[in-house]
């Protein structure tokens, strides 16, 4: 099917903060997309939960909303030709705040689990690996996961990485009769690397990525060079809801028009997991990705 276009002149972000980053030379409303949107979005734009502390991919830095997956989000609303209303949150609200319908939309780079997929659908921006950093001028090395087994891992809780850790527990540790990983869970990624700057854990696990960021941007941190179990980062829907595959085919667009890469590009991520395939996934099809 060709896809027609109009240009979309219409302001595409509202929020409580202001969002950085301009539009791209491709940012035109795909007509098929935005007709196929069901006419509450159409009325009402999109309301959109963003985690407020995961750099490079979605942050807040002197009130403006920043990273590479906030302006692929804002891509996505130009080619949709609705607004998003941005709304910068914690990540501990983010999932409740879309199954009680608060939200429509979740820009929080998740890693898609069974547990998650009975509520929620998930859309593909780009393959994320979990990396490991510890407090800059520390001996400790990880260079295999055997070399976590023994030591302290800070995570935010509810993460993905809780349960990589687990399965390194079983897989790794127990069966190698190695002491287990202690895994301490913080309410915030701040708070987890503050356990290791003030030498609680030895170290603080995250996408590869982001811990990259922060230790060129703090200068305290080392990133080791362990990196694990690469899986899809993802945007987040409601299950069955109809914005998932239309968001779905706009990433595809914006993969096809050379906007995607442009984005990782000036992110520092072209070579850091991207896609040239959008995807849905689906409790579904959880199994087959």
């Amino acid at each position: 099917m060709r896809l027609t276009r109009r240009v979309f002149a219409a302001a595409a972000v509202a929020s409580a903060v202001a969002l950085g980053g301009a539009s791209s030379a491709h940012s035109q409303v795909i007509e098929e997309l935005h007709a196929a949107l069901p006419q509450e979005y159409r009325d009402n734009g999109i309301d959109v939960a963003v985690f407020n502390d995961w750099p490079p991919d979605e942050y807040v830095e002197n009130g403006e909303l920043k990273g590479w997956s906030v302006e692929l989000a804002r891509e996505i609303s130009e080619r949709l030709g609705v607004e998003f209303h941005f709304a910068p949150i914690g990540f501990d609200g983010i999932i409740p705040g879309l199954v009680g319908g608060r939200y429509d939309l979740g820009v929080s780079s998740f890693g898609a689990t069974e547990e998650r997929l009975q509520s929620l659908d998930f859309i593909a921006q780009r393959y994320a690996g979990t990396g490991f950093a510890v407090k800059a001028g520390s001996d400790l090395e990880l260079a295999t996961e055997e070399d976590l087994c023994g030591t302290s891992v800070a995570i935010i809780a509810g993460s993905w990485d809780h349960q990589l850790l687990e399965g390194m527990n079983t897989d790794v540790c127990a069966a190698q009769q190695l002491e287990p990983i202690d895994i301490q869970q913080f309410p915030t990624q701040a708070a987890a690397e503050l356990s290791v700057t003030s030498g609680r854990t030895d170290s603080t696990a995250a996408a590869s990525a982001k811990l990259r960021f922060l230790a060129q941007q703090t200068g305290d941190f080392d990133v080791e060079t362990l990196v694990v179990e690469a899986v899809l980062s993802c945007l987040g829907v409601r299950r069955g809801d109809p914005l998932g595959p239309i968001i779905t085919d706009a990433i595809q667009a914006i993969i096809d028009d050379g906007t995607y890469m442009e984005i990782m590009t000036r992110w520092g991520l072209e070579d850091d997991g991207p896609i040239d395939q959008a995807r849905l996934i689906t409790a579904e099809n959880f199994a087959a990705e």
